[in-house]
């Protein structure tokens, strides 16, 4: 675990260090800020809901480019410049190696967004918006939904480049968003084949959709334990799967 942490901790200064990270903390400030210029156009209950929507959109998106744009280059410069070596020879484990690399990347995420969910806090008792715990609920579910992508990103990052792994993962990303609408367009307007093709995305893909607290946030409306514990069992298990499908590629790799 020492060895583990140790990866995880010079992961995260890394994620740090990258001059990307602070670019995105300072366009989710102007971003969330920018929300006051929508707000005159409203009255009421409707100027708080839409800092609500605006800023739980943007840490959800911010968060998840971020996760792209920072590290999908990580396992892939310590290969390229055989800096692999180096740790796996300490020892470090491969699953260990990855493992922290994962809890790294996500640490760095968890201060980002951390960041921009007190900035949102700010501007939702600014606003007048109704500061309920769902707001805090959509928000955990948000960081599972990028942590998911994290690890998927750390998938790609075994075996291909950081353009192809950046490009492979907004395509997860996309697909894993409207798999359910494009089921269901299928089902409607589709042939067997397409039903087939649609069902197989469907149930392959992660299915980013159940994530989305957004709308009860916004609205104050009503929400079960149900609705929070099965996504994000969900999202927990279909990250573990990622790790461990990324270490079946990279126990192969070799390195010299």
């Amino acid at each position: 675990m020492r060895k583990i942490w140790s990866v995880a901790l010079n992961t995260f200064r890394e994620s740090v260090r990258e001059k990307l990270l602070y670019l995105v903390i300072i366009y989710a400030l102007a971003l969330m800020v920018s929300v006051f210029i929508l707000s005159p156009l409203s009255v009421g209950a409707a100027r708080g809901k839409i800092v609500t929507d605006v800023g739980l959109a943007g840490i959800s998106i911010l968060g998840i480019l971020t996760a792209i744009i920072v590290g999908s280059n990580l396992v892939h410069k310590e290969m390229d410049k055989k800096a692999v070596l180096m740790v796996l020879t300490r020892p470090v484990s491969r699953a260990g190696y990855l493992i922290g690399k994962f809890a790294g990347v996500s640490l760095s995420l968890l201060l980002l967004i951390g960041i921009m969910t007190a900035v949102l806090v700010v501007m939702m008792l600014v606003g007048g918006a109704s500061l309920t715990p769902v707001v805090f609920m959509a928000i955990g579910l948000s960081l599972i939904e990028i942590g998911l992508i994290v690890a998927v990103m750390i998938f790609f990052s075994t075996f291909t480049t950081p353009l192809l792994t950046s490009f492979f993962t907004i395509c997860i990303f996309v697909m894993g968003s409207l798999s359910g609408d494009l089921r269901l367009f299928a089902q409607k307007f589709g042939g067997k084949a397409m039903n087939y093709a649609m069902d197989v995305l469907y149930f392959t893909l992660p299915n980013l959709k159940v994530f989305n607290l957004r709308h009860e946030a916004v609205h104050g409306l009503r929400y079960s334990a149900v609705e929070i514990l099965l996504p994000a069992a969900y999202g927990i298990v279909y990250t573990a799967a990622m790790i461990y499908f990324a270490y079946l590629v990279f126990r192969r790799r070799e390195f010299s």
